[in-house]
């Protein structure tokens, strides 16, 4: 295994080593010393720095010049998610590409010729961010009119925000576009609340009074629906957790115990579901009544469980100062490493039964079944919104141990980073490999990952390297980031994948900007940690 990561990491060293053009990445750095020069503990970073900084940089100006709403009757501050990088143009109908998978062939999560601010939390932390390390405050401006702008003009009849992964803001018709029944749903994110709650203080706190007003269905025991229509539904752990961290800091800006109240009643639904001999909960605990029969999600623990989840725990205790909250994260996390990762093989399991007995891998089902993540975890998720969130997952541990410094946490973090390198370089998924092959056939000659999956690796090792100083962790995720680059890079825009001509907020180009950024400024660690 140190061989092949070895050999990678040289293959992509040799590929793109210097600063970046106005149009292209580089192939050579003549203002910084010769390519390739090392710096920080000998890793070459310093000289890499500059290219990073530059290409998001670019990316950023190009996203505040021409990424706007520009389109349709009223023209307005807000991004739009899908932007063409031949043309700087948000087309209607862009080519249908992977939408049967990456969207589930759900094509409204792609928001085509629209906006959607929730998609876009992760682009507007990085915006944030580069502002912060830059100086520069035009992109800190160009979010907060965004936000004010988006809570402001773009609000369902109920009140609830035009946001999610249902509904998103059409730019050329200016009405709510996505699912007909135009359901809200807010899914895994961490929202950019503290950043927000300086230029919306009031419509953040309504916010999270219609949250729990329509999403939480039975106020006593904290189980909520998915979708805001005040009925029993579903209780996806990765939905839970936002409303958790919603009314965290809520309570964090007002002292209103009622909030802090509100949140652990949402924390203990998962909590009560647990196996007490284990600490492995399910992923959605309402799964387990639906007639006839009870479905996998209800009895069994998946990566979005230590992953969102208990990012959103983290984030409770971050607001609140309450240790029940970073309690429950840690039970969590210490349960799926315990349980959930194979030592011979150096991987995790994708799927646990709540006794803590991993699923082995099983023939893709038919219907609902087909999401069923059986055998080792999957590493470079295709699906943006399933139960498969490896990445996050390994984050959540280094979050953790920041506050709780447990070497078992630590020991699950180093666990994800062999489970990371047993799977590099970037590739298809496997689960929808076939798939994503027939819908998007360039992908055979553009092979690597979305923009997200590239960011969130990069920023696990960032993070983890500050913690061991062990040098293979910071050269894997300069040799990601260069990679990253190499293929994303192209126009002065990332794409959000190597085989797609489109920069898209929902393929988490926010995550790979804030990513790169972070390296670049790296020792300095960016506050509030990845998005």
């Amino acid at each position: 295994m140190l061989l092949l990561l070895s050999s990678y990491m040289m293959t992509v060293a040799a590929v793109v080593p210097g600063q970046v053009p106005a149009d292209r990445s580089p192939s050579q750095n003549t203002e910084n010393g010769p390519a390739g020069s090392r710096s920080h503990t000998d890793s070459g970073l310093g000289v890499k720095a500059e290219r990073y900084r530059a290409c998001v940089r670019r990316c950023l100006d190009n996203l505040v010049k021409y990424g706007t709403d520009r389109y349709g009757p009223v023209h307005s501050p807000m991004l739009m998610n899908v932007i063409d990088i031949r043309t700087n143009e948000s087309p209607l109908k862009p080519d249908w590409l992977d939408i049967p998978v990456r969207m589930e062939g759900r094509d409204h999560r792609r928001c085509m010729g629209g906006s959607n601010l929730w998609m876009d939390q992760p682009t507007i932390q990085a915006m944030y961010a580069f502002s912060d390390v830059s100086g520069d405050g035009k992109y800190a401006r160009a979010t907060d009119a965004y936000v004010k702008y988006t809570f402001e003009h773009c609000r369902k009849p109920n009140g609830l925000p035009v946001w999610g992964s249902h509904i998103f803001w059409n730019c050329y018709t200016e009405v709510i576009d996505g699912d007909p029944a135009t359901q809200h749903e807010t899914c895994s994110n961490r929202p950019v609340l503290g950043r927000m709650w300086k230029v919306i203080p009031r419509e953040l706190k309504e916010y999270a009074d219609l949250v729990w007003e329509y999403h939480v269905v039975n106020k006593e025991t904290g189980e909520t629906n998915r979708h805001d229509d005040k009925r029993r539904g579903l209780d996806f752990c990765f939905c839970q957790g936002v409303y958790i961290s919603t009314q965290a800091f809520i309570y964090s800006q007002t002292k209103d115990e009622e909030y802090l109240r509100r949140t652990r009643i949402l924390a203990n639904r998962h909590w009560n579901a647990r196996n007490k001999e284990t600490n492995i909960a399910p992923s959605t605990p309402s799964a387990a009544e639906i007639e006839p029969a009870p479905r996998y999600d209800g009895l069994h623990m998946f990566t979005d469980l230590p992953g969102p989840h208990c990012q959103h725990l983290l984030d409770a205790h971050r607001y609140t100062g309450d240790a029940m909250f970073k309690d429950h994260a840690v039970a969590y996390l210490k349960a799926y490493a315990k349980y959930g990762y194979d030592a011979e093989t150096g991987n995790y399991w994708g799927m646990l039964k709540l006794d803590g007995t991993p699923v082995a891998e099983q023939p893709k089902g038919k219907g609902y079944d087909q999401y069923m993540p059986t055998g080792y975890s999957i590493t470079w998720p295709a699906i943006m919104l399933g139960y498969e969130y490896p990445l996050v997952a390994a984050q959540s541990y280094l979050r953790a141990y920041a506050v709780d410094p447990d070497p078992d946490l630590l020991a699950g973090a180093k666990q994800w980073a062999r489970h990371i390198r047993n799977d590099l370089p970037p590739k298809t998924d496997r689960r929808w490999k076939d798939e994503l092959y027939k819908a998007m056939p360039t992908v055979k000659d553009h092979e690597g990952t979305y923009a997200d999956n590239y960011g969130r690796a990069i920023s696990f090792f960032v993070r983890l390297y500050d913690v061991t100083k062990d040098a293979a962790d910071l050269q894997t995720a300069i040799a990601l980031a260069d990679e990253a680059v190499d293929k994303l890079y192209e126009n002065g825009w990332f794409k959000g994948h190597p085989a797609k001509p489109y920069y898209e907020g929902t393929d988490g180009v926010g995550h790979l900007l804030y990513a790169l950024t972070e390296l670049a400024v790296y020792p300095k660690l960016l506050a509030d940690g990845p998005p």
